[in-house]
């Protein structure tokens, strides 16, 4: 007798409305975050976890800056401006998508293969299968680091500059939620590559809160076109500061995190879905 099929729920479902799905979204993470607050000692302590992480990022920088005043022309304030526009990203991902990194996890468990049997999508279940309140402390350094930042700089702040600087985090939101997809379709098709999230979030942190003009030709290159890190914060910061005249490869560039956030995403969803039915056909 053959096997019933698993329902393919890595396409949409034209059952669940876009509405209803933000809606359930809603409902599940709300429900998530009720069970991590019933343990006050494990919320305080994701939230600390959160903040320590970036708050070494930081002091890092701040060590950098007590030997070298300037970094590539760039000073204190401007270069927390770009580490600032990266964190407040990567605290949002993790707040709404950071749960991609568990994917491994629910392999382990056997979770994932009870998301494709569900009337949802997959991914849907995958981004609110916990409140991952840890982000909270990455946005609350993130917002430490964006004040004081702001204290710093000598920029008159117009509408559309603060338009341009909301829309720099909010690409830098969508470049690491497009580059993790990419990383969680291949971890569903070779399970040893789950070490490349921790590798990414390191790149990440490590490279991508400083100008890119401090690096050889070859990380600037790499960070532009390969793994476009660079679009996350140096970019945009670039021109908020004046300093879009310097850039390497062409000024133009920074102006390009849309079109880098948005190609992203695009390919990041359509390696996603691949890597759904490649795990569907061959588990």
């Amino acid at each position: 007798m053959p096997s019933p099929s698993v329902p393919r729920t890595d396409e949409p479902d034209s059952s669940v409305r876009p509405v209803g799905r933000l809606r359930l979204a809603a409902v599940i993470l709300r429900a998530g975050l009720r069970s991590q607050l019933a343990n006050r000692a494990d919320f305080a302590m994701a939230i600390a976890n959160g903040v320590t992480y970036q708050v070494t990022v930081l002091l890092f920088a701040t060590v950098i800056f007590g030997r070298f005043p300037s970094l590539a022309g760039w000073g204190v304030g401007e270069v927390l401006l770009i580490s600032s526009i990266r964190m407040l990203g990567h605290g949002l991902y993790m707040l709404f998508f950071g749960n991609l990194g568990l994917i491994p996890h629910l392999l382990r468990d056997g979770r994932f293969d009870a998301f494709r049997t569900r009337p949802a999508p997959v991914l849907l279940q995958v981004f609110t299968y916990e409140a991952p309140v840890n982000a909270v402390g990455d946005l609350v350094v993130a917002c430490a680091s964006l004040g004081v930042c702001l204290s710093l700089l000598d920029v008159e702040w117009t509408a559309a500059m603060v338009a341009f600087l909301l829309t720099a985090v909010a690409g830098a939101l969508v470049i690491e939620l497009g580059l993790n997809l990419h990383i969680a379709a291949l971890v569903l098709r070779f399970r040893g590559s789950e070490s490349l999230f921790f590798w990414l979030d390191s790149v990440s942190g490590t490279f991508g809160n400083y100008p890119l003009g401090l690096f050889p030709w070859l990380l600037q290159g790499a960070f532009t076109f390969a793994v476009p890190i660079a679009f996350a914060g140096f970019y945009p910061a670039a021109w908020l500061t004046g300093h879009a005249d310097t850039v390497p490869f062409s000024p133009a560039l920074v102006f390009a995190f849309p079109a880098v956030a948005a190609l992203l995403l695009w390919s990041g969803l359509a390696w996603w879905r691949r890597g759904v039915a490649f795990y569907a056909r061959n588990n």
